[in-house]
């Protein structure tokens, strides 16, 4: 029987490698941040902000929610489409009109926290926002998700339909900042909804991501 000749030392290192870089795209893929490049916006270009009441900024005045402190942050224009307790079906029947209102130049996308407090079903909350996700880019308008952590007493993180959604459909994703928001009780004005200075830290990661993706 012949055995197979041993590996070099330099193959051997080519082939460690390779299995570290797998491993690493593995995680990499299983829920974390994820940036995809967008169009540089120009300075006149309005980006609006769509969700509940995470993106309406309860627990803070109007003038500290995420949407109003990013605007200072990347220097153009972002639009408050928030509204506190809405769904995902609510959503993705307001969004429309939204867009038909406004016509941005990019959309951040933050829903899905209303429907995990009633117990909904995340398959729905998966299909509402694809349907959504693709409403938007029909319009030839870009995309940015934002995850929303499932309400837990620990270990708070959000689920994987929304580094699902980023994956299928190519999109910069934000899936860590809301959780690590709520997760501690300075950053919070009440168990489900951060305070100024997480509102700050939100608009911080956003602009972080947006300027990862080229946007500004």
């Amino acid at each position: 029987m012949h055995r197979k000749p041993a590996l070099t030392g330099l193959a051997a290192t080519v082939r460690t490698l390779a299995l570290l870089c797998a491993v690493t795209l593995l995680v990499a893929c299983g829920g974390g941040d994820r940036t995809s490049y967008l169009s540089t916006l120009a300075q006149e270009a309005n980006i609006l902000a769509f969700g509940d009441s995470l993106t309406f900024g309860t627990g803070a005045t109007a003038e500290q929610s995420y949407p109003a402190v990013l605007a200072g942050l990347v220097n153009r224009n972002v639009i408050r489409a928030g509204v506190p307790g809405e769904t995902t079906t609510e959503g993705l029947r307001r969004l429309p009109g939204v867009l038909d209102k406004h016509e941005p130049d990019l959309v951040l996308l933050c829903l899905g926290g209303n429907d995990m407090l009633r117990k909904g079903s995340l398959s729905r909350v998966k299909d509402n926002l694809a349907e959504m996700i693709t409403l938007v880019r029909e319009r030839g308008i870009p995309v940015v998700l934002i995850g929303v952590p499932e309400p837990a007493l620990v270990g708070l993180e959000a689920p994987a339909l929304y580094s699902e959604l980023a994956e299928q459909f190519d999109l910069p994703l934000e899936n860590t900042v809301m959780a690590e928001t709520l997760a501690k009780a300075k950053w919070r004005s009440d168990r489900i909804h951060p305070n100024a200075e997480g509102y700050q830290k939100i608009a911080e990661a956003l602009a972080d991501l947006l300027k990862k993706a080229g946007a500004v």
